[in-house]
């Protein structure tokens, strides 16, 4: 194993920082469908921020926007910290 292995596998298992951008503002209610991460208005719009441990996550913020019938406007994977 090299040491390109072992960091690839360290930066995989690590939480990564998003940024959703859905339509409208949230209300109280549609805030508490996505618990780890915070709600921030954004012009006209919310912006979703936070970590997410994985793509399967990622993907199931994704699936909760399209159930709760929220318009997805982007999806942004932000820099480390």
């Amino acid at each position: 194993m090299t040491d390109d292995d072992v960091t690839g596998a360290a930066s995989r298992s690590r939480s990564r920082q998003y940024e959703i951008r859905v339509r409208g503002h949230l209300g109280e209610t549609m805030r508490f469908a996505f618990p780890s991460l915070r709600a921030q208005p954004r012009g006209e719009d919310t912006a979703l921020t936070g970590a997410l441990p994985d793509q399967a996550a990622l993907y199931g913020v994704l699936a909760e926007i399209e159930a709760l019938g929220l318009e997805l406007l982007e999806v942004r994977r932000l820099p480390p910290r």
